[in-house]
């Protein structure tokens, strides 16, 4: 089963972003920042009666530099903002859930949600993203730093926020993780973020519900 490890950190000062993307060394370890930035659109899907998300089940298209890449992942555990859960992914022609192909996201979402019931959009989140490439002594790449500047638009709501997240690619241990963490912590100030975007983004919905209510 794939997995997604990754150290997320609220950053309340977008200002830090540039002295870290100038950053050649972090630790023992090489950074290489990728020399663009992303602009992607992150639309999150579920039944009408949020079949999914009472399941802990995310699902999501990202259209990023004319791909569209669907991601479904499931229920995880947080320590210390160390988030950890399984994780697929496909890339599909169109966002539209109806046209994805056949393939082993497609299957497990219809494990998931009564059969015929439609999957709908229900937030969409535009993140401005400049990556980071970690190299270890031996030219391994063990992870990736991602510096985000997001906007959640939710049932006519809004939240803007920014955060770090250090993501292990295969060739990463724990270890490297931690040692990251640490080296990281020696330029600034780090608040572990518990919550995913997806959360955040409920978050926002319930206010806007409760609003509505009052």
């Amino acid at each position: 089963m794939p997995m997604e490890i990754e150290a997320k950190f609220r950053i309340g000062d977008p200002q830090v972003f540039p002295l870290l993307l100038a950053l050649d060394r972090l630790g023992p370890y090489v950074l290489r920042p990728a020399p663009q930035h992303e602009e992607q659109r992150n639309t999150y899907y579920d039944t009408p009666d949020g079949c999914l998300r009472r399941a802990r089940y995310g699902l999501r298209t990202r259209e990023v530099q004319g791909r569209v890449i669907v991601t479904l992942k499931g229920p995880g555990q947080v320590q210390g903002g160390v988030h950890e859960r399984a994780e697929w992914e496909a890339e599909v022609a169109d966002p539209d859930p109806s046209a994805w192909p056949d393939g082993e996201v497609r299957c497990r979402v219809r494990a998931l949600v009564t059969p015929d019931v439609p999957l709908v959009p229900f937030l969409t989140i535009h993140t401005h993203r400049h990556h980071i490439v970690v190299l270890s002594a031996s030219h391994q790449e063990v992870a990736e730093v991602s510096l985000d500047e997001s906007r959640i638009e939710a049932g006519g709501a809004t939240d803007d926020f920014c955060e770090l997240e250090i993501e292990l690619r295969p060739a990463g241990t724990r270890r490297d993780l931690e040692a990251l963490v640490a080296a990281l912590g020696e330029h600034m100030v780090l608040m572990p973020e518990p919550r995913s975007k997806l959360e955040r983004g409920l978050a926002l919905l319930q206010e806007v519900v409760h609003d509505n209510d009052h």
